[in-house]
Protein backbone atom coordinates (compact mmCIF):
# COMPACT_ATOMS: atom_id res chain seq x y z
CA UNK A 1 0.00 0.00 0.00
CA UNK A 2 2.84 2.13 1.10
CA UNK A 3 5.01 1.52 -2.22
CA UNK A 4 2.01 2.25 -4.29
CA UNK A 5 0.22 4.84 -3.04
CA UNK A 6 3.54 6.64 -2.39
CA UNK A 7 5.18 5.98 -5.92
CA UNK A 8 1.64 7.72 -7.78
CA UNK A 9 1.97 10.82 -5.46
CA UNK A 10 6.00 10.66 -6.50
CA UNK A 11 5.39 10.15 -9.72
CA UNK A 12 3.44 12.98 -9.98
CA UNK A 13 5.68 15.30 -8.13
CA UNK A 14 8.19 14.31 -10.10
CA UNK A 15 5.98 15.14 -13.35
CA UNK A 16 5.79 18.67 -11.96
CA UNK A 17 8.75 19.08 -11.51
CA UNK A 18 10.29 18.04 -14.82
CA UNK A 19 11.10 20.70 -17.11
CA UNK A 20 8.49 21.11 -20.06
CA UNK A 21 8.71 18.52 -22.76
CA UNK A 22 6.35 14.72 -22.23
CA UNK A 23 10.15 13.20 -22.51
CA UNK A 24 11.82 15.19 -19.75
CA UNK A 25 8.44 14.87 -17.53
CA UNK A 26 8.10 11.19 -17.59
CA UNK A 27 12.07 10.61 -17.47
CA UNK A 28 11.64 12.77 -14.13
CA UNK A 29 8.68 11.34 -12.81
CA UNK A 30 10.23 7.66 -12.96
CA UNK A 31 13.33 9.24 -11.43
CA UNK A 32 11.61 10.76 -8.46
CA UNK A 33 9.77 7.46 -8.25
CA UNK A 34 13.19 5.50 -8.07
CA UNK A 35 15.19 7.82 -5.50
CA UNK A 36 12.48 8.21 -3.37
CA UNK A 37 11.86 3.88 -3.45
CA UNK A 38 13.69 2.82 -0.01
CA UNK A 39 12.12 5.92 1.85
CA UNK A 40 8.71 5.42 0.59
CA UNK A 41 9.15 1.36 1.31
CA UNK A 42 10.54 0.90 4.62
CA UNK A 43 11.24 -2.59 4.48
CA UNK A 44 10.22 -4.86 7.30
CA UNK A 45 10.32 -2.26 10.41
CA UNK A 46 8.66 -0.05 8.82
CA UNK A 47 5.65 -2.64 7.83
CA UNK A 48 5.74 -4.65 11.35
CA UNK A 49 5.66 -0.81 13.08
CA UNK A 50 2.49 0.01 10.44
CA UNK A 51 0.83 -3.38 11.41
CA UNK A 52 0.95 -2.77 15.42
CA UNK A 53 -0.68 0.39 14.71
CA UNK A 54 -3.13 -0.62 12.70
CA UNK A 55 -3.90 -3.62 15.38
CA UNK A 56 -4.07 -1.41 18.08
CA UNK A 57 -6.41 1.11 16.34
CA UNK A 58 -8.26 -1.67 15.51
CA UNK A 59 -8.85 -3.23 19.07
CA UNK A 60 -9.68 0.36 20.37
CA UNK A 61 -12.27 0.82 17.92
CA UNK A 62 -14.11 -2.43 18.11
CA UNK A 63 -13.21 -2.32 22.08
CA UNK A 64 -15.85 1.15 22.18
CA UNK A 65 -17.96 -1.09 19.75
CA UNK A 66 -18.70 -3.76 22.11
CA UNK A 67 -18.70 -1.53 25.27
CA UNK A 68 -21.20 0.73 23.16
CA UNK A 69 -23.32 -2.41 22.68
CA UNK A 70 -23.28 -3.57 26.17
CA UNK A 71 -24.33 0.15 27.08
CA UNK A 72 -27.29 0.45 24.89
CA UNK A 73 -28.92 -2.98 25.19
CA UNK A 74 -30.23 -2.62 28.58
CA UNK A 75 -32.09 0.53 26.83
CA UNK A 76 -33.78 -2.50 24.13
CA UNK A 77 -34.93 -5.26 27.09
CA UNK A 78 -38.30 -6.41 27.22
CA UNK A 79 -40.19 -4.39 30.14
CA UNK A 80 -41.49 -6.85 32.85
CA UNK A 81 -45.81 -7.60 32.27
CA UNK A 82 -47.74 -5.74 34.61
CA UNK A 83 -49.22 -7.91 37.51
CA UNK A 84 -53.02 -7.74 37.38
CA UNK A 85 -54.93 -6.58 39.84
CA UNK A 86 -56.22 -9.05 42.17
CA UNK A 87 -59.38 -7.25 43.00
CA UNK A 88 -59.80 -7.41 39.20
CA UNK A 89 -59.92 -10.97 39.11
CA UNK A 90 -63.16 -13.48 39.25
CA UNK A 91 -64.18 -14.82 42.32
CA UNK A 92 -62.69 -18.50 41.85
CA UNK A 93 -59.99 -17.10 40.67
CA UNK A 94 -59.16 -14.68 43.33
CA UNK A 95 -56.43 -14.96 45.89
CA UNK A 96 -58.94 -15.47 48.63
CA UNK A 97 -60.15 -18.76 47.62
CA UNK A 98 -59.32 -21.75 49.86
CA UNK A 99 -57.01 -24.18 47.78
CA UNK A 100 -57.23 -24.20 43.99
CA UNK A 101 -60.64 -24.36 43.05
CA UNK A 102 -60.53 -22.69 39.95
CA UNK A 103 -57.79 -25.45 38.81
CA UNK A 104 -58.89 -28.12 36.47
CA UNK A 105 -55.88 -30.02 35.06
CA UNK A 106 -57.79 -32.58 33.20
CA UNK A 107 -61.22 -31.76 32.00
Amino acid sequence: MGILGGGVFQAIKGFRNAPMGVQHRLRGSVNAVRVRAPQIGGGPLAMMGSAMMGGILLALIEGFGILLTRYTAQQFQNPNPFAEDPNQLSPKDGPNSAGYPGYRQYQ
